[in-house]
């Protein structure tokens, strides 16, 4: 029984240590021109990989408004930056709370995009209320894969 445990223990330190820990920058203007941006945009991931969300304003955070079934829904403190793990696989449509108007939209993608119809529809419903940037996550869904 001991020897057991042990292992089972001993897996789950081994996933924790080979999570990846990644970062997206919400920044008001970015490195290429743009404004109102997540850095990167689009975020392909491991399941278990951790994102830090960080913001370059004290009015930015991250919140999310499409998950995979089964994920929970986050929303990050404003101006704080704050580290989310991705446990469950799909596809993740992410705003900035306020500013979503102007385009400031992101996607992590956690292993295989088994939420894909159900995100781009989400998204459908979301873009009428964007008036800047609306290709924005056009065109990351179209990266998904």
């Amino acid at each position: 029984m001991k020897k057991l445990i042990s292992a089972a223990v001993l897996t789950l330190i081994m996933g924790q240590v080979n999570a990846a820990e990644h970062t997206v920058k919400l920044v008001t203007s970015g490195i290429d021109g743009a404004t109102m941006v997540m850095q990167p945009g689009y975020l392909k991931i491991n399941k278990g990989d951790v994102v830090n969300f960080v913001p370059s304003d004290v009015s930015h955070n991250a919140q999310s408004f499409s998950v995979p079934p089964g994920a929970k829904e986050f929303m990050t403190p404003f101006g704080k930056p704050t580290k989310i793990t991705f446990d469950t696989e799909g596809v993740y449509l992410i705003s900035v709370y306020q500013i979503a108007v102007m385009g400031m939209v992101g996607l992590v993608q956690v292993g295989s995009a088994v939420n894909l119809a159900t995100a781009k529809k989400d998204w459908q419903a979301a873009k009428p209320s964007v008036v800047m940037n609306k290709d924005r996550m056009d065109n990351y869904l179209k990266k998904v894969n």
